[in-house]
């Protein structure tokens, strides 16, 4: 008896893909490993941790991103957050002073092209609202826990503006969606 295949030849540029990844899986972990070595034998600041994150930044968004939600506003808002955070390690372990002000302009800058993206073809990207609501909560509750702790200084206006604007693309959210907002936050939040 002889067992015929059924299923469809895997396509060449997912091979092609497979390849790449698995070629360059090992220049990725060397420069992973030797980083910090080098930094521990030469002193200094912390700079491995930032190329660290930086090394994990292009290779879970450029070359081998995970697929689950593989569309536009997931990927953007993880480019943004991802990016936030290498400002804040930049900011923590090299050149202090700055992040308070650069990062909620990088999440504002990020929650208007990702609320701009989910507008502009709602009834497509309805199903992608859950990552820019996550960004928007974040973004929220970051804005409010910085003005308590920053809130006299004077370039706390950047986590004010952030906030503010977090909280308009909710309600944005619930007026434009209405029953459904409340239907697909009951689908994500199912417990069974």
């Amino acid at each position: 008896m002889k067992v015929e295949t059924t299923y469809p030849p895997f396509p060449r540029q997912k091979l092609h893909r497979i390849r790449l990844i698995r070629f360059l899986k090992w220049p990725f972990l060397f420069a992973a490993y030797i980083c910090p070595l080098m930094n521990l034998f030469t002193g200094g600041k912390a700079w491995s941790v930032i190329v660290l994150w930086s090394l994990w930044m292009l290779w879970s968004i450029g070359i081998a991103p995970s697929l689950v939600e593989y569309n536009l506003i997931s990927q953007f808002i993880k480019l943004i957050t991802q990016s936030s955070i290498l400002l804040i390690l930049i900011d923590v372990f090299l050149s202090p002073g700055f992040a308070i002000e650069v990062v909620p302009i990088v999440c504002f800058g990020g929650l208007t092209i990702a609320g701009v993206f989910f507008f502009t073809n709602i009834e497509r990207q309805q199903q992608n609202m859950m990552p820019m609501l996550m960004l928007c909560g974040v973004s929220l509750l970051c804005s409010i826990i910085g003005l308590i702790i920053w809130g006299r200084q004077e370039n706390a206006w950047a986590l004010l503006v952030m906030g503010a604007f977090a909280s308009a693309l909710i309600v944005a959210c619930f007026i434009k969606l209405g029953a459904s907002f409340i239907r697909n936050m009951k689908k994500y939040f199912a417990a069974k």
